[in-house]
């Protein structure tokens, strides 16, 4: 039986689009950032940003978990989060269900993406320091190096890059899985009105898309900073990457 499978991702890392891929297969049951409400929403919620949204009954941990525990009884779960948003809960247990797999990209890339959109995000939100975290509590609990794959990978050699996921984590490769129809998916886009996602939901399949440029990390104090933070972190994971072979 296909167990459930996590991707720990971080924002601005291509996640939604490899989630897209994993929507197209038809074999899971997708989950995108479903923890995302508890953080930002809950009576608990853990974010320092205003959101101004009233707590309601299922953005609470316990709904969200319960919703992932009746999805496996129909079929495989795929869960694709931003790693900030649930790290704080994770144990032994929560990680017991599922294959844990992380997807990485270089900070020099996603900070700046991410200020694009909150120029006033926080460190947390970067997910870096919160991405490692729950990858080694993933290698100390299995004893192994878990399925760790870069986004500049992804969008250069898309199709190995999911072969090499496939094979790795032990599901058939589905070449019809990396081409979509365009358009907004429900899936993704509860989040500020999909507007996060507006490339994927153009796409029809994965590659690189370069309609706008984005300030350096050096541009000013707050991208310095954070990139000082965030790189150690990347720079670890990133030693523990697949290794793709486009030949």
């Amino acid at each position: 039986m296909t167990k459930n499978l996590f991707l720990w991702a971080l924002p601005r890392s291509r996640s939604t689009v490899f989630g897209r891929i994993m929507l197209e297969r038809g074999d899971f049951h997708i989950m995108h950032e479903p923890f995302g409400p508890h953080y930002y929403f809950s009576t608990g919620r853990r974010t320092q940003r205003e959101t101004g949204v009233k707590p309601q009954p299922e953005h609470e941990f316990e709904a969200i978990w319960q919703n992932f525990m009746n999805q496996q009884k129909q079929k495989p779960v795929f869960i694709k989060e931003l790693a900030y948003q649930v790290a704080h809960r994770v144990d032994a247990e929560f990680l017991s269900y599922f294959t844990n797999t992380f997807l990485i990209r270089n900070p020099a890339q996603t900070l700046p993406s991410l200020y694009d959109k909150w120029p006033d995000f926080f460190l947390e939100e970067a997910s870096y320091a919160e991405q490692y975290k729950v990858f080694k509590q993933v290698q100390e609990i299995t004893g192994t190096v878990p399925v760790v794959i870069d986004a500049d990978d992804l969008v250069t050699h898309p199709e190995a890059t999911i072969k090499a996921y496939c094979e790795a984590v032990e599901i058939p490769f589905i070449a019809e899985a990396m081409q979509w129809e365009s358009g907004p998916r429900p899936e993704f886009n509860w989040w500020e009105g999909g507007s996060w996602h507006t490339d994927v939901n153009a796409s029809t399949g994965v590659k690189v898309i370069n309609k706008k440029e984005y300030p350096s990390v050096n541009a000013n104090e707050k991208l310095r900073d954070s990139y000082a933070y965030c790189l150690p972190y990347f720079q670890k994971m990133h030693a523990h990457r697949l290794r793709i072979n486009d030949s």
